[in-house]
């Protein structure tokens, strides 16, 4: 009875358990038994292969099969579907454990988020050797970093729980934990610029203040086109909150950065690639066209969570929160690492 009772609790969880179990059988049993189709032309051409060609500079070779540095659109679709997968499951957890996931929520994490970038950088420098390098080239930097935060999060809330004691509560555990694996790289990276063997070629600010300026600009022309325009408008209020105007800027910087440093439209000298058919796609169509999808898509996705069905989620706010925190770290966690890059010279 109790087990009926469990499973009629958590029936999806135990749908989802089973279908990704037997997805990861059939790789097992695919790569024991036809290696070359579902290693060598699949995993290893579309997974990891690209990240080791990354880390060797551009293109790996494995059993004749070709695996070039970036992203596939297999890939895309795959990551793509394992991040929604991940991130209902984060969120029965959060429920489960009564978390309340809001603006404080994702400032606590916000030393994480920009660990990602940072490390990536530092991969990008030549820092890390193999097979240290792998760790930090996603999607195994992201995949790394999750793993932490999950962990200090569990142990917030054991504390907070445990202990009962004013100053100690989830947001504290996640945000000083965070900065524990933040600031030793910011180190790292200022002894890499400054250092006598410095592998920074350059260091571009005028880059750095160029992408700054054009993401403060139009930020700031949101908040204040909805507070004085249309300042008797209750629904666009929703455009001046905190998370709302943190995944505006996200994106906007990962758009401003790739159009910048690769179209080079004010003619800095920059010449990068895009990794991203998606974006690429875009770029080449029209150079400006990829900063300002950007910035249309994250204005229609506000307008649909918070303002088109506001009334029929607003008894998922957890969720909703989560999705526009994963929205924020698509858009802030590449874009930064871009701007570094591009900013360092690397």
């Amino acid at each position: 009875m109790r087990m009926k009772k469990t499973f009629a609790e958590n029936k999806n969880m135990f749908y989802l358990s089973f279908i990704l179990l037997l997805i990861l059988f059939i790789i097992v049993v695919g790569v024991i038994v036809w290696p070359s189709i579902f290693y060598d032309n699949w995993i290893w051409k579309y997974y990891w292969g690209p990240v080791v060609a990354d880390a060797s500079g551009g293109t790996a070779v494995y059993n004749g099969v070709e695996a070039h540095e970036g992203y596939t659109m297999v890939s895309e679709i795959t990551y793509g579907l394992l991040l929604i997968v991940a991130l209902y499951l984060i969120y029965k957890l959060l429920k489960k454990l009564e978390i309340v996931v809001d603006w404080r929520f994702a400032l606590s994490l916000m030393p994480y988020i920009l660990f990602g970038p940072v490390g990536r950088v530092l991969e990008d420098a030549g820092y890390f050797k193999p097979p240290l390098v792998y760790w930090f080239i996603s999607p195994f930097v992201y995949l790394q970093i999750a793993f932490y935060a999950l962990v200090f999060l569990l142990i917030g809330w054991y504390l907070e729980r445990e202990t009962r004691l004013p100053w100690v509560s989830v947001n504290k555990v996640l945000f000083l934990s965070g900065l524990m694996f933040f600031i030793p790289s910011v180190y790292v990276i200022i002894s890499l610029v400054g250092g006598e063997n410095s592998v920074v070629p350059g260091v571009r600010f005028d880059v750095f203040l160029v992408v700054t300026i054009l993401v403060f600009l139009v930020v700031a022309c949101v908040y204040l086109f909805t507070l004085y325009f249309f300042k008797g408008n209750e629904k666009l209020v929703v455009y001046r909150n905190p998370l709302n105007l943190a995944m505006l800027t996200g994106h906007l910087v990962d758009g401003f950065t790739s159009y910048i440093s690769i179209k080079d439209p004010f003619s800095m000298g920059l010449c990068y690639l895009e990794k991203h058919p998606a974006s690429n796609f875009l770029l080449d169509t029209w150079g400006p066209l990829f900063p300002i999808v950007k910035f249309l898509l994250v204005v229609f996705i506000i307008y649909v969570f918070d303002i088109l069905y506001k009334e029929e989620l607003k008894n998922y706010l957890t969720l909703v929160n989560l999705l526009k925190i994963g929205i924020l770290i698509l858009g802030f966690s590449p874009g930064l690492r871009d701007l570094l890059r591009v900013t360092l010279g690397v």
